[in-house]
């Protein structure tokens, strides 16, 4: 077939489509363009979830008549010179592509005036044809309206979403640059009904206040430096996160970016110390000032993703970062006046399924005596009669939780996920000591495990082999044990094997480091001979747990991530009994 060039009509409508997906895409564009021209206050109204009327309106320096004919034409910007300048972009907006894609598939409408003109300028056109243009009283600043998007292409329409999802994408997107611009102020109406409203403030702290709301008592402050490059922000503390990512915001100059590579840096720096339950995910709202020569925004479309020039860098810089401001913040010693800190959102916790009635007898007995039939040493060698005095024990509610009473409250603590906590941090600092001490077996423990495990051992051999343990391969379905790590000498060899693999199959991405596995094989060591969930605990016993509570490491949640504690103020109390 013969080569041809394509009308503009058609060219424009390609055009469009890589910058226009969405109302929200409108949205994003629109007020990328009135922050680049100094807009200290925006108000952006939708009506059908921005199908039929997007509205942006801003206090900024406007254009001029001859700027306003220019703006609509694919390419036509102030932002760039020469090519040097793509390397070096400060500005949100510069390819000059946005306003003629939303132009060439919407009925487009602009006002603008600059300071120094009388009057102002009225542009209209439809679909990319028919510029008309207008002088008319304004206001200094820009208003922007587009009507009936992707009216020139209805098979478009075909894969927007519901009216309500178009609407949250639009919500997000606002928010997004509200977060990166506390100093302006931004309203969003939707059918003339005001949903966002965030004024000016003087820090982004309270900008992000302003944003979550529900998170603004469990943020943790994130700052560091490497060079050039800077990290600040919040991130939500220890069993705080979330089962969505929708309250996960990251910035580079102040760009609103999506990197997954990142998004896993801070989930792994949760990880790696306080631990994060599978499937819940931290809310984090994280600013990285660089070099812009160091980092391309040039490499999407919409600008959504950049290209680092040192990405590994960054990841470490981002996950150290993180993992030392919520060290910093997790450990505490239990006093009157400290106490309140401690206080978790309830929506965090999971559900509970099981119900008392129909847990089996076993489960009904002692802790001490059902402790007598497991393989480890009872958890509670040394029990002391004396009792710390900054908790005072009331007792267990359900053989489920544990009461205390401290001078400002009372905590309720979920017995098993305490202990779990407590006898993670003992085996991990055994770790730490004893790394690099090996058992060897007396004889090899031959393991029978299914040909398809036994495949998964093999292809990860060399970072099992990391940890201390030695395998050999004998057949398809057999390996034999000779040498074990000294934390794992007592433990059942075949659970520990099998935990391996669930990792390196639901959880491993990258590379697993020692530290890394033998972590997760501590959290399943830790868990299993924990205190349960349903076991009848004596009042020493009570009393050990909150004793130990009281001096150790991530106390907050256990090892997986899960709060272990919740604070109720008597102030609260009173308010309830209307006292």
């Amino acid at each position: 077939m013969p080569i041809k060039i394509l009308p503009q009509s058609i060219s424009d409508q390609i055009a469009a489509g890589e910058v226009v997906e969405r109302p929200a895409s409108v949205v994003k564009e629109l007020i990328e363009n009135s922050l680049d021209a100094g807009a200290s206050q925006l108000e952006i109204r939708i009506l059908d979830g921005g199908k039929k009327i997007i509205e942006v309106m801003d206090d900024g320096q406007g254009m001029s008549l001859d700027d306003a004919k220019k703006c609509i034409l694919r390419h036509a910007t102030s932002k760039i010179d020469k090519i040097d300048d793509l390397f070096q972009i400060q500005s949100f907006g510069f390819r000059g592509e946005a306003l003629a894609a939303i132009s060439a598939v919407s009925k487009f409408n602009l006002i603008t005036k600059i300071s120094r003109e009388t009057s102002g300028t009225r542009l209209k056109i439809s679909g990319g044809r028919n510029l008309e243009t207008f002088s008319v009283p304004a206001n200094k600043g820009t208003i922007i309206r587009v009507e009936d998007l992707f009216f020139t292409t209805p098979a478009r329409l075909s894969y927007l979403k519901s009216k309500n999802s178009e609407e949250r994408a639009i919500i997000k997107e606002v928010q997004n640059f509200a977060l990166s611009n506390p100093e302006v102020s931004f309203k969003l109406f939707k059918e003339d009904k005001l949903v966002l409203d965030f004024k000016s403030v003087k820090t982004p702290k309270t900008r992000i206040q302003q944003v979550l709301k529900e998170f603004s008592d469990n943020l943790i402050k994130v700052k560091s430096q490497n060079g050039q490059t800077s990290l600040s922000g919040f991130v939500s503390s220890p069993g705080s996160c979330t089962k969505t990512k929708q309250h996960q915001f990251l910035f580079v100059n102040g760009r609103h970016i999506e990197d997954y590579k990142i998004n896993f840096a801070v989930r792994e720096a949760y990880r790696q110390s306080a631990g994060i339950e599978k499937g819940m995910y931290p809310v984090f709202v994280l600013f990285l000032d660089m070099d812009p020569i160091l980092v391309d925004v040039n490499v999407h479309p919409r600008k959504l993703e950049v290209k680092f020039a040192e990405p590994q860098e960054i990841f470490s810089l981002v996950k150290n970062a993180v993992t030392t401001a919520i060290s910093q913040t997790a450990y505490y010693n239990i006093t009157p006046s400290q106490a309140p800190s401690f206080s978790t959102p309830q929506s965090s916790y999971p559900s509970r399924s099981r119900s008392l009635k129909t847990e089996p007898a076993s489960l009904r007995m002692n802790f001490s005596q059902r402790n007598l039939s497991r393989t480890q040493n009872s958890p509670f060698p040394k029990i002391s009669k004396e009792v710390s005095p900054e908790l005072r024990l009331v007792g267990q509610i359900a053989h489920r939780y544990i009461a205390a009473e401290s001078e400002d409250g009372i905590y309720l603590f979920d017995q098993h996920a305490l202990h779990e906590r407590q006898r993670f941090n003992q085996f991990w600092k055994e770790w730490q000591i004893s790394s690099t001490k090996i058992q060897k077996l007396l004889t090899p423990q031959k393991l029978k495990l299914p040909e398809d495990i036994v495949s998964i051992l093999y292809e990860y051999k060399k970072y099992i082999a990391n940890l201390g343990f030695s395998m050999v391969f004998s057949c398809d379905n057999e390996i034999s044990i000779t040498e074990v790590p000294q934390t794992f000498s007592k433990e059942n060899l075949n659970e520990v094997f099998q935990n391996l693999v669930e990792y390196f199959i639901n959880e491993q991405i990258g590379e697993a480091s020692p530290d890394i596995l033998m972590r997760k094989l501590i959290e399943y060591k830790s868990c299993r001979g924990a205190v349960k969930f349903g076991d009848k605990l004596s009042s020493l016993e009570m009393q050990k747990l909150l004793s130990d509570f009281d001096s150790s490491e991530w106390q907050s949640c256990c090892a997986h991530g899960r709060p272990n504690n919740i604070f109720l103020p008597f102030q609260q109390l009173d308010r309830e009994f209307h006292r």
